[in-house]
């Protein structure tokens, strides 16, 4: 083993030691696990300074397991910045996208750049022999913010969100998981998966089932009827 590969590995242990608690409260702390890559490149300046990475990092704390090319932490804050290919994953929910700004005390991160969010989705009818039946909700938009400890969330621009064979467009999606639904405002049209649509201000679409409630000053809907 080289000297400077000895050096960085050396201070990517010193880093995962400092990150492994941060304080949030005096009641509370968050076990934060950080592992590089084996060509990665580090620049540590304390607990109280930024530590970049280059070349690969994971972060890793409660459910949540998040990917990226680079990142730039700072441990007393509790926040990151990370760019690259990153990639969120807890649970159900995977959110990719280039830019990620992670706030570990708050639960929460913020997304730019080619964002996309999957997540599968317990529906609340069961299949004909009684079994649980999923289905996967697709978004695209241009930013995202996520609470990770609730699974919230807002999309802003260019908003598309798939969900079988649904497919709806809009400017900006407020997700509660608690109630199973989407709420999409500006210029919303859904498109069902038999060509039926419809073009508003604002919709709820249901996430468990297939329930759509519209309105709006104007409404349109387009639907086909066989001869």
């Amino acid at each position: 083993m080289n000297v400077k590969r000895a050096l960085v590995r050396g201070l990517a242990l010193a880093i995962m030691a400092s990150m492994v608690v941060l304080p949030l409260s005096a009641e509370a702390a968050k076990s934060v696990r950080v592992t590089t890559g084996p060509e990665s490149r580090l620049t540590y300046q304390g607990t109280k300074g930024d530590t970049t990475i280059e070349g690969g990092v994971t972060i890793e704390y409660d459910d949540v397991v998040i990917t990226s090319s680079s990142a730039t932490v700072n441990i007393d804050a509790g926040t990151a910045l990370l760019s690259g290919g990153v990639t969120l994953v807890q649970g159900e929910v995977t959110v990719t996208a280039e830019v990620m700004n992670i706030y570990l005390k708050e639960d929460r991160a913020e997304f730019s750049g080619g964002v996309r969010l999957t997540k599968i989705e317990p529906q609340a009818e069961m299949d004909e022999e009684g079994n649980p039946v999923t289905t996967t909700i697709t978004l695209d938009c241009s930013t995202l913010k996520i609470s990770t400890a609730t699974q919230d969330f807002d999309a802003d621009g260019d908003v598309t969100v798939s969900k079988g064979g649904q497919v709806a467009r809009c400017r900006t999606a407020s997700y509660s998981s608690s109630e199973r639904r989407i709420v999409l405002e500006g210029d919303v049209s859904i498109t069902g998966e038999d060509n039926e649509s419809i073009r508003c201000d604002r919709a709820t679409v249901y996430t468990d089932r297939e329930r759509v409630e519209a309105e709006g000053k104007s409404m349109e809907i387009t639907f086909e009827i066989e001869d």
